[in-house]
């Protein structure tokens, strides 16, 4: 009997934020630059933005 995780592979996400819209997207170019991917728009995250990225390089 096989468990429910059975062939999915692991995704590696993460949520990057900054204080301002401008910044946020800085951070995000620059992830995107290493092999991560968008995932979710910018929304409200502790006192500034943020938004998910997921790893998809393989």
């Amino acid at each position: 009997m096989g468990s429910w995780k059975d062939g999915r592979p692991k995704q590696l996400k993460k949520v990057v934020y900054a204080l301002n819209d401008t910044k946020l997207k800085q951070v995000v170019e620059a992830h995107e630059d290493r092999g991560w991917s968008r995932a979710s728009d910018n929304k409200e995250y502790g006192y500034g933005l943020g938004c998910l990225m997921v790893w998809n390089k393989q």
